[in-house]
């Protein structure tokens, strides 16, 4: 009986220390997108919280939904191969620019291609801007043939880009970020994930983040 426990205690232990070790993968890979683009330390932290929020108001499992949340603060990963001239022009970009942009959710896949959470958490990094209608990219994927965290991942994505100020425009207000939702349902966002993120935000039921990302990421290696 004791030897089983011993054993049992062990195995949890195992686990604990693998998943603290995940963790902090993901929270200094996070923070080194944010040494290029300085804009994305809150935008990663908030994303991966509320794309976890989505996930299990949609009725994710929670294991399910901690994949997400990974492919919440990790969406963006590819950005560290994109030139920082292209993610820090304040102007409109260029054809060619933004063909550069578009290869970032296919970096980001490789670049995480070797760890645990790869088979999870890299359909979400990307495909997370592919379209409902079939017209994102990289792979013109549509419906559900769409990673389900990646749908997740797009609508909160677009909606926390449209409520953040940007070097081309101010933040909007939250009204007019739900009505430039509502408008793409069913082609650009799933129509029934697109309803029930929309509840959360019109009841205040989204729940913002406590603490920067450097600090969630000093709790996990502490």
């Amino acid at each position: 009986m004791l030897k089983a426990r011993i054993r049992s205690q062990l195995k949890l232990k195992r686990l604990v220390d693998e998943l603290e070790q995940t963790e902090s993968v993901i929270f200094m890979l996070a923070l080194a997108v944010e040494a290029k683009d300085s804009y994305t330390e809150g935008h990663l932290r908030r994303l991966s919280h509320y794309s976890e929020q989505l996930a299990l108001a949609y009725g994710l499992s929670r294991e399910d939904a901690r994949f997400v949340r990974y492919g919440g603060m990790l969406h963006d990963i590819g950005k560290i191969g994109v030139p920082d001239a292209i993610l820090t022009k304040p102007a409109k970009l260029t054809p060619e620019e933004y063909e550069e942009i578009k290869k970032h959710p296919e970096y980001g896949a490789r670049i995480v291609a070797p760890m645990r959470f790869a088979k999870e958490v890299g359909p979400i990094i990307l495909s997370h801007h592919e379209r409902w209608d079939g017209r994102g990219y990289p792979e013109g994927l549509s419906g559900e043939n769409i990673p389900i965290g990646a749908r997740i991942v797009a609508i909160v994505d677009a909606y926390d880009a449209m409520m953040t100020d940007r070097p081309y425009r101010q933040a909007l207000s939250k009204d007019e970020a739900l009505r430039r939702l509502r408008a793409g349902s069913g082609s650009e966002w799933d129509a029934e994930l697109l309803a029930v993120f929309m509840r959360l935000v019109e009841t205040d039921e989204l729940v913002l983040p406590n603490g920067s990302l450097t600090e969630a990421l000093e709790k996990v290696i502490v």
